[in-house]
């Protein structure tokens, strides 16, 4: 038990619960490509997952647990390097060689947290009280959804902050299982870009073929 605590301990708790999250991205993507398929298919899908609402609200609590998992201890870990890094012969970082990502991990995981709450406010917990057509709920133009401009940009902006995070992260808790260099710079490199990369920007396309009719 001491040893899930420890630093090392912390670490893979956090990498794994990061790779759990970055799948659970790619099954929101799957779910959310369906707006392209038009009203009648997208309220379907939702309708049939309404109707398995006791399996689904488990994987709900489950994502919330690992959520929640993976912030306080992100936190608690960068708390610990700070408070290490205080003793008398610690060393100042150096911003210059540490790349912007990484170096930025808890304010953009900080800045993503928040954008998850207000998504479950708007989106997660208007979804559970309505009866309505689904696919309307996200097109309104009304602040919270996707057919309001400034929404639009505030989720854009959070969705390339969640991408800047992946692309630090998922190597780094590849790092952390002991994945080898070479496969971290080969193979594994281009199936993180797969998160960071493709799936950000699938959304964003998403968001923007709302925006200019493509969706409607």
């Amino acid at each position: 038990m001491s040893f899930l605590f420890s630093s090392i301990g912390i670490k893979i708790q956090i990498a794994l619960s990061g790779i759990l999250l970055s799948f659970f991205l790619l099954f929101h993507l799957l779910n959310n490509m369906v707006l392209f398929a038009g009203a009648e298919n997208f309220n379907n899908m939702v309708s049939f997952l309404k109707s398995i609402h006791i399996l689904v609200r488990i994987m709900e609590f489950g994502l919330l647990f690992i959520v929640l998992l993976h912030t306080v201890n992100a936190i608690v870990l960068t708390i610990k390097n700070k408070k290490s890094n205080r003793g008398p012969y610690a060393m100042a970082p150096q911003p210059e060689t540490t790349p912007l990502y990484s170096r930025a991990m808890i304010i953009s995981g900080l800045t993503i947290f928040l954008f998850f709450i207000i998504h479950l406010r708007y989106f997660w917990y208007t979804f559970q009280i309505s009866e309505g057509s689904y696919f309307n709920i996200i097109l309104q133009n009304k602040f919270g959804f996707l057919g309001h401009l400034p929404t639009a940009i505030f989720y854009i902006i959070s969705i390339m902050l969640i991408a800047f995070h992946l692309r630090h992260g998922i190597l780094s808790s590849l790092k952390t299982f002991g994945v080898s260099h070479y496969y971290r710079s080969t193979l594994f490199k281009y199936i993180a870009f797969i998160f960071w990369g493709i799936i950000p920007i699938s959304f964003i396309i998403i968001i923007l073929s709302i925006q200019i009719g493509v969706i409607s």
